[in-house]
């Protein structure tokens, strides 16, 4: 009705206009730009400028958990307020249920228009066809995609497309405890540390100190699988996605890597150690001196951890000289089926741009994409808190890698995970593991 209104007075003006020249047909208009408005205003309705609003539908499970005022509800309302040419219906949904809700919507032809989406979601997504590729758009808009850290970018293409916008995205370095450095007489880790020096660090900060026989304290603990293959430049298949490739050299040297921090090194807690408390507690508890995590721990560690000073460091070069980090994101997405494709770019623009992230990185969902909002508001929302080299997330951004994605998956990594958990516990080698896990995956990339 907003829009409705100023129309209505204008069009009574025109009317009334008219008769008034009929009255007095002789009369000239008191000045012509006053004249050359209302003519401009006529043809505007005539043009149907003053149309009816288009109304997109949007989903997002976006700081849903994370932010229980409203964040990602504040993005979508300050569109709202900047485009009242679309209206947006919008609908906030809990992680766990949401892909299986939103497979259900594509299935049924009921999809929204504009969907959040995670790396894993928006590949199998993109790869089934429901998901619209935005390059022609991004091109005929001129979109500057300068503006984001190309690597956040990355994550969501597939064969060339780009699939979704990046809204918000995280990585993993490499907190430690200051206190436990200081007692082994240490220099504090930097972002030079290389394999060799991470390893000597590890046993040196290892340490069984009651002498019961059981490990107290641990140099570190091991992150998720992915990573030991990213720090080998290994993937787990070829670039067409037709052949498993876990069986090269690569692949064999980072997953040995992995399982020697426990099995070989003892610097890593076992399965049977994380059973007993998880690495977070650990580390909380001055237990991990080098624990590999992610933002997502800032807040609890900034309250929880008193005994003890802390800081971070980027994650070190790999075994073969590489250097890499998880990249996790979350993007917004247009459905291949929506009918308001120019509409929904247009909100896409707005949430994942400089607008949509300063109001999740004020909320501190996260890190921003856009670097300049990066680089301001999480800086300056870090001062006064730990680690006190914040910047270490924006540095790792550079060289952050996302795992390679598969519509199936889920499956791969299933498959791959338990052939490392069963190396993990001494059943199998590595080399061997890495056989039965290309055994169990051929037949997913054939089809």
């Amino acid at each position: 009705m907003k829009n409705r209104l100023p129309f209505m007075l204008l069009s009574l003006l025109i009317v009334m206009s008219v008769l008034l020249g009929a009255c007095a047909s002789t009369a000239q208009p008191a000045n012509e730009s006053a004249a050359s408005g209302e003519a401009q205003a006529g043809q505007s309705a005539a043009d149907g400028s003053s149309a009816e609003p288009v109304t997109i539908k949007v989903v997002s499970f976006l700081t849903y958990d994370e932010n229980k005022e409203g964040a990602e509800a504040a993005v979508v309302a300050a569109f709202q307020e900047a485009h009242p040419e679309i209206v947006v219906d919008f609908q906030l949904l809990a992680y766990a249920d949401y892909f299986t809700s939103l497979k259900t919507w594509i299935a049924g032809g009921t999809a929204p228009d504009v969907a959040s989406l995670d790396l894993s979601m928006l590949q199998e997504m993109a790869a089934s066809g429901a998901l619209l590729d935005l390059n022609p758009m991004i091109e005929a808009d001129g979109y500057d995609l300068s503006a984001y850290y190309q690597s956040t970018l990355d994550m969501f293409q597939n064969n060339g497309g780009q699939y979704g916008l990046p809204a918000s995205y995280s990585n993993v370095v490499l907190f430690y405890n200051k206190s436990l450095f200081d007692a082994a007489g240490l220099p504090y880790p930097d972002d030079t540390m290389d394999w060799d020096t991470f390893m000597a660090y590890n046993k040196q900060l290892t340490q069984d100190t009651n002498g019961d026989g059981n490990i107290d304290i641990f140099g570190t603990s091991r992150l998720w699988w992915p990573y030991y293959m990213l720090m080998t430049g290994a993937t787990p298949f070829n670039a067409d996605a037709t052949e498993c490739t876990l069986t090269e050299q690569a692949a064999i040297d980072g997953f040995q890597a992995m399982v020697d921090l426990t099995l070989t090194d003892y610097v890593a807690p076992s399965a049977n150690d994380l059973a007993a408390q998880d690495d977070w507690h650990m580390f909380e508890g001055g237990r991990i001196a080098m624990y590999p995590i992610g933002p997502w721990s800032i807040s609890e560690f900034n309250e929880v951890i008193v005994d003890f000073d802390w800081d971070a460091t980027t994650l070190p070069y790999g075994p073969t000289g590489e250097k890499a980090t998880f990249l996790f994101g979350n993007a917004y997405s247009v459905l291949s089926s929506s009918e308001q494709q120019d509409a929904a770019f247009e909100f896409m623009k707005f949430v994942t741009g400089a607008e949509g992230d300063q109001i999740r990185q004020d909320a501190g969902f996260e890190i921003a994409p856009i670097k300049a909002v990066a680089e301001g508001s999480f800086l300056s929302a870090m001062e006064g808190k730990k680690p006190v080299n914040a910047a270490v997330f924006l540095e790792s951004a550079e060289f952050a890698k996302s795992v390679p994605t598969h519509a199936r998956w889920s499956e791969i990594s299933d498959a791959i995970s338990s052939q490392l958990d069963s190396a993990l516990l001494g059943d199998i080698t590595v080399p061997e593991a890495m056989q039965a896990a290309c055994d169990a995956i051929a037949p997913i990339l054939a089809e």
